[in-house]
């Protein structure tokens, strides 16, 4: 006899012995239950039960269960098969797996665990084809102390890390809804050799689950400065950003007409300050006599506070926060790195523009300060790397309307940091790291910070 055929015979024996130690240990508890030669039939016989139940006598830590199951008929709108286990003598059951539908719902097979007396979810996975009535259903589970794995017909449906409290327990077979025939029932000892790789595969999918739960924190960008709770682009602004514990403050910086670099967000002073004229043509002297202080937002509070220069708030910022540059005109790169050089912030600063010209230049005289490229109109993931590659950037700064989760867990597997403006609310910083957004630019970083690093 070769060793095949012993190894194919003596796997068939230990099966007729499962088969037969099964049929002689189940007790069956609540619901109408029938067994005879091996074929197993329950539903619930009574509109007083949740679910129809039976027991092996025997407490098992580790186990490999296996049967056929088919839907003989429907009593009601829901119906599952379910398997439980670590349940105690008191069959009170503390986890349990049900293969289960409703009528309006496709299929389903779902871990669920009783914690203060409410049935919750380890993990659910949903089938496209709902069960049918009359046909026949392979169903496979495989508990450890660690692992939970559940296949049906073959198809793996449960691929699950989670310690249990109880070491070992009862095994319960229930059916609610439906009345359910059960053969080829067979308790095994878990096959740890065979379970290795499902084994491996479930504790990779534990780690990123884990990540999942408890994503990185964001670095939180004020934007304008702290523009919230003092005048946007002035010193008030960036101090405020910082005294709130912002990790970054964000700038938008243009070129006088006499060569100095200025803070200013729009291409005019008109909305922010007391005068008029583009910051292009202007001469700073003219710039520095306005009020950017005074605005109906923040009435008098901020009076006489002035355009900053850039030095300035490099001064400001030296050894305390990282400042976010946004260069806003074309050709003034070189002057932005004089003045980095000669404050000593080299080390200290991130920047951005919706230019890529002015980004790839930056990376041609200063690769090694960090840059990223914003944009609002670039909405598909290739035109989104093809405006990257002209920055020579692996960094983008996307207006939150465009960061799907496709669009950011593509661009995040791709190598890119993906930043996200404006966003004030909460929620929807939330939503943004939970997609994988990893730098929130806020008007309100109180609000951030609150959300992400409560005290």
């Amino acid at each position: 006899m070769s060793k095949s055929v012993k190894i194919i015979l003596g796997l068939m024996i230990i099966g007729l012995l499962s088969i037969s130690i099964c049929a002689a240990n189940l007790n069956f508890v609540e619901g109408k239950w029938q067994e005879t030669d091996g074929v197993i039939i329950g539903e619930l016989g009574s509109e007083d039960l949740d679910f129809a139940s039976a027991y092996f006598s025997q407490t098992y830590a580790d186990f490999l269960l296996e049967l056929d199951f088919t839907l003989e008929e429907i009593e009601t709108q829901s119906r599952w098969i379910g398997v439980s286990y670590r349940t105690n003598e008191e069959k009170t059951i503390s986890h349990m797996v049900r293969i289960k539908q409703k009528m309006a719902l496709p299929s389903g097979i779902e871990i669920s665990y009783l914690e203060e007396e409410r049935w919750r979810n380890q993990q659910r996975n949903q089938n496209d084809e709902f069960l049918e009535l009359g046909q026949k259903y392979h169903f496979k589970l495989a508990v450890s102390k660690d692992y939970i794995f559940a296949s049906l017909d073959d198809n793996e449906l449960i691929v699950h890390k989670q310690s249990t409290k109880l070491k070992e327990g009862l095994i319960g077979l229930h059916t609610n809804g439906a009345k359910v025939k059960i053969e080829n029932l067979v308790l095994a000892e878990y096959p740890r050799e065979e379970m290795r790789t499902l084994e491996e595969k479930a504790d990779w999918q534990a780690g990123r689950q884990r990540a999942a739960a408890f994503p990185t924190v964001p670095i939180v960008v004020a934007h304008r400065g702290n523009s919230s709770e003092a005048p946007e682009n002035t010193l008030a602004a960036v101090r405020s950003a910082i005294l709130a514990g912002a990790d970054a403050v964000e700038i938008d910086v243009y070129s006088t007409l006499d060569g100095e670099l200025i803070l200013s967000h729009d291409n005019t002073v008109n909305r922010c300050t007391n005068g008029t004229g583009d910051v292009k043509y202007s001469q700073s002297e003219y710039l520095r006599s306005l009020d950017a202080g005074y605005s109906k937002q923040f009435s008098t509070k901020f009076a006489g506070e002035k355009m900053p220069f850039l030095r300035e708030v490099l001064e400001e910022i030296k050894g305390k926060v990282t400042l976010v540059i946004e260069i806003k005109q074309i050709g003034i790169e070189e002057k932005v790195l004089q003045l980095l050089n000669e404050t000593g912030t080299r080390d200290q600063v991130v920047i951005i523009a919706f230019a890529p010209e002015i980004l790839a230049k930056f990376h041609d005289i200063a690769p090694d300060i960090p840059t990223s490229v914003l944009t609002y109109s670039h909405k598909t993931l290739e035109e989104i790397i093809g405006l990257a590659a002209k920055a020579k950037t692996r960094s983008v700064d996307l207006n939150f309307g465009l960061c799907s989760k496709e669009i950011v867990t593509a661009l995040v597997t791709k190598g890119y940091s993906v930043w996200a403006w404006t966003v004030d609310e909460p929620k929807t910083m939330q939503e943004l790291v939970n997609k994988g957004v990893s730098v929130i630019t806020t008007n309100t970083p109180r609000k951030a910070l609150d959300t992400f690093r409560p005290w």
